[in-house]
């Protein structure tokens, strides 16, 4: 597993981003994401809420509903945001910090 990385769990069809540090990875749980459809969302906070083409259609990182999850429950890998990683991290200090 790798921080960036977009995974269907398991036991839904919800997208979950992987937030959380590789060295971690030894960890048996994961800080992840909810990435839902953008049509979910009446408003969004910009930086808070970044949106990304995931599998041809647009998702917002509903940065608010992070969490973490059993490592057991994550399922198949279906892209990577890495080259979003700027996006990311301002919405994880926008949540974190509020700036």
């Amino acid at each position: 597993m790798a921080r960036f990385d977009v995974y269907r769990p398991k036991d839904g069809d919800e997208l979950l981003l992987d937030c959380q540090a590789d060295v971690l990875d030894e960890l048996d749980s994961r800080f992840v994401v909810p990435l839902l459809p953008a049509s979910m969302f009446r408003k969004t906070f910009d930086r808070l809420n970044p949106t990304f083409e995931v599998e041809g259609r647009s998702v917002v990182m509903a940065t608010q509903s992070a969490a973490t999850i059993p490592v057991r429950l994550i399922g198949q890998r279906v892209t990577s945001l890495a080259e979003e990683r700027a996006a990311v991290m301002n919405a994880l200090d926008m949540l974190l910090t509020g700036y």
